[in-house]
């Protein structure tokens, strides 16, 4: 072998050399990433003219407040604190993209710790509250796009106890038309606290309570949170307490007293409560009949998790955002897709999307804050977008200003 051959050879192993260890690191980085790529575009965000001196403005996760109408408008439920005028709990709308909003109705008699969940229904809105004595409300709303205006048909008074104070209720509907809502029950006199559920039947029928409890009674944090979601013939309920998840499932038509058989899906890391002192930092949107979608902030990373109706399983958690943490996330549809927009406070805010049913995620578009200004924090920041988006996509990402909370706007174009 000539000297010229020998060198040859020598350069060509150093390369191959050197290809083996990009292509290796390449894969640890693509494993580190998850299921995320590299956005194409940057999406810069405005401030809308929405304030509260709250942090709960717009709090918890959990729970649905923002919802897309047939017309375009975008509705808004947002606890305004004790600014007047309007303090405590409002439904607000919005006719340019969630840019200017506008106070539509006022829910009485709610304070700075009051949060809000709801449905809607073409025009038909439920939405479920706590009031200022522990008491939880669920009213009916309709819109009349035409008029551009809301009109209370109903308000009810789901639970109320002397012993016990209801927290952070959520709501659910199944096709028998039986309305549920799950809450935390905390004892006035104990701190105890569990989750609970109670329904109404039918339209004529009053509030009844199922007498069954979720989870464990235990004063050791308040650490937990639940949501109702309609299946096929049958409700289930994700409730997560601390750092596990779980599930349980009813039948419709089985007797309202009767336990929910339940299971653990997911098991997270352990955090302190003051990072999630609900361990409400979980999301959940339907696809149809087919799939539910579950995303959960847990500890800094979003875990995924996917239901199928077909089969009753759920596929095991996995990561799917990058190596920068997440405080806050809001999973939802998107002309279709799955959505998942990721609160920008980290460094890390973006919108995913998933075009197979949560097999793969990919970044839309990246989140970017407004540049530093003085008095201007993004610690509370949490996001909100409309269960289901139709068009361009809106994403809400609370901000505190001079010790005041207020709402930014990130416009996401149509695919």
């Amino acid at each position: 072998m000539s000297g010229v051959e020998w060198r040859a050879m020598r350069l060509a192993g150093r390369l191959l050399g050197l290809l083996v260890a990009a292509l290796a690191s390449f894969a640890a980085l693509a494993a580190e990433l998850g299921d995320r790529v590299i956005a194409s575009s940057l999406i810069s965000a405005v401030p809308t003219n929405l304030s509260s001196n709250t942090e709960t403005m717009v709090s918890y996760r959990h729970q649905e407040r923002m919802w897309q109408g047939a017309d375009g408008s975008l509705h808004l439920v947002v606890n305004r604190g004790t600014l007047q005028p309007n303090p405590g709990i409002v439904l607000t709308s919005s006719y340019d993209g969630g840019i200017t909003w506008t106070v539509k109705q006022v829910f009485g008699n709610t304070d700075k710790d009051s949060t809000a969940d709801s449905l809607m229904n073409g025009s038909m809105l439920w939405l479920a509250y706590g009031d200022a004595n522990g008491a939880l409300i669920v009213a009916q709303l309709t819109y009349d796009s035409v008029a551009q205006s809301w009109t209370l048909l109903r308000s009810e008074i789901a639970f109320a106890s002397t012993q016990f104070e209801g927290i952070n209720p959520t709501l659910g509907i199944d096709d028998s038309g039986v309305v549920w809502c799950s809450f935390a029950a905390m004892d006035r006199n104990t701190a105890d606290i569990n989750l609970r559920m109670v329904y109404r039947q039918s339209d004529s029928a009053p509030w009844a309570d199922t007498g069954l409890v979720f989870g464990p009674t235990d004063n050791l944090s308040k650490e937990r949170s639940a949501r109702p979601v309609r299946l096929p013939n049958g409700m289930g309920l994700l409730y997560r307490v601390r750092q596990s998840m779980y599930w349980a499932t009813r039948a419709n038509g089985a007797p309202f007293g009767s336990p929910w058989p339940s299971v653990k899906i997911s098991e997270g890391a352990l955090q302190r409560p003051i990072s999630d002192p609900y361990a409400s930092h979980f999301s959940v949107i339907g696809e149809g009949d087919a799939h539910l979608h579950l995303a959960i902030a847990d500890d800094g990373d979003v875990q995924y998790l996917r239901y199928t109706t077909a089969d009753d399983s759920w596929t095991a958690a996995r990561k799917i955002n990058g190596r920068k943490k997440v405080s806050y996330l809001q999973i939802g549809l998107f002309n279709g897709q799955i959505a998942l927009a990721l609160s920008a406070t980290r460094g890390d805010g973006g919108v995913l999307v998933s075009s197979d049913h949560g097999a793969s995620f990919s970044t839309q578009v990246d989140l970017a804050l407004p540049p530093a200004a003085d008095g201007v924090n993004y610690k509370t920041g949490r996001v909100e977008m409309a269960a289901v988006s139709v068009g361009g996509l809106t994403v809400l990402q609370q901000y505190e200003e001079r010790r005041q909370q207020r709402l930014m706007v990130f416009k996401i174009p149509a695919n």
